[in-house]
């Protein structure tokens, strides 16, 4: 995705504008008379500073995502994380904004333009000048609101990681705080950020491993919990998009020290909705998990593959660079 420039505050914005104007029209070549001087001067003014508007909010505006043309993956995690149906409304506000703009200096130009020599004709001058300014400051301050929406919006999505949902991956799932990312580091060059509490991951991590030199990335997801689709929160639901959409293997981390039948009700829950992907059962936190805790979760996961991490961290690693593993 092309990244998302933000916009400056109102008042900022056209302070901008006016002083481009005003200062080449300080170049504005002296004409024949005072009177056509001080017309091309006006013109010139309005002309840049109409160009820098218009601009500046038609290229903010084309520069974000176009909703309708997303892939099925990233439609679903932008709603997790803005409105669009607000930021539609919002784009709409700054492109009309943009085309009121550009009409207005279309009809100050042509009435300069038109505009003929008679005793005060310069002072004529100045003052269509002055009522386009004063139009188009209205304009810009209107968008206060929308401008404001559309940064906090594009600091969202400027945050995100760049997915590639056509290559094969492997996802990182489970609960909050089982070592998702402890694990995501140890196995690719990747340095999530890791602290010792619930939803300690609020977004998407990826990592990059290779196999066979192609690259693999490794998708580390936020902590989910044992309870229906509809009672979860955003961040939860950026997973559930992660996992719906993205091919590849499920990683399903486990930690042997906490409540192992929430755990093994999370993973049931995700086998019926994710019926296409493989799992892979990985047990973290070896170190502190004593041999009984870790025999009990290989009960609780019976018939599926199941590896420890530390001691199976290299069989982790060897399973996934198995060319007889088909992640997708």
């Amino acid at each position: 995705m092309k990244e998302i420039p933000f916009m400056e505050k109102p008042q900022v914005l056209l302070d901008a504008a006016l002083s481009r104007g005003r200062k080449l029209a300080s170049n504005y070549p002296s004409q024949k008379t005072f009177f056509y001087t001080v017309k091309g001067k006006e013109i010139t003014k309005i002309d840049v500073s109409g160009d820098f508007l218009e601009n500046t909010l038609f290229r903010s505006v084309q520069a974000y995502p176009n909703f309708d043309e997303l892939e099925p993956f990233y439609r679903d995690l932008y709603e997790c994380i803005i409105d669009i149906n607000e930021s539609r409304i919002n784009l709409s506000k700054l492109a009309s904004v943009a085309r009121l703009i550009k009409k207005l200096r279309r009809e100050s130009i042509v009435r300069l333009k038109e505009l003929k020599y008679i005793p005060g004709a310069e002072r004529k001058s100045v003052e269509i000048t002055r009522s386009y300014v004063g139009r188009v400051s209205s304009l810009i301050k209107s968008l206060s609101k929308s401008i404001e929406f559309y940064n906090n919006s594009a600091r969202k999505l400027r945050e995100l990681p760049s997915i590639r949902t056509n290559e094969e991956c492997v996802i990182l799932a489970g609960f909050p705080n089982v070592g998702k990312s402890t694990l995501l580091s140890k196995i690719t060059e990747s340095k999530p950020k890791i602290a010792n509490y619930p939803f300690t991951t609020t977004g998407l991590n990826v990592g990059i491993f290779h196999k066979k030199y192609i690259p693999v990335q490794i998708i580390d997801t936020p902590g989910l919990l044992d309870r229906p689709l509809m009672d979860r929160n955003k961040i939860e639901l950026k997973a559930i998009a992660a996992l719906q959409h993205l091919k590849g293997i499920i990683c399903f981390i486990v930690d042997p020290t906490d409540d192992m039948k929430k755990q093994k009700g999370l993973f049931s829950e995700m086998k019926k909705l994710f019926t296409t992907h493989k799992f892979i059962i990985v047990s973290t936190k070896s170190d502190l998990a004593s041999s009984e805790l870790i025999e009990e979760a290989k009960k609780v996961f019976d018939g599926y593959e199941f590896l420890i991490e530390g001691t199976g961290l290299n069989a982790l690693k060897e399973k996934l660079l198995d060319k007889e593993f088909k992640i997708e």
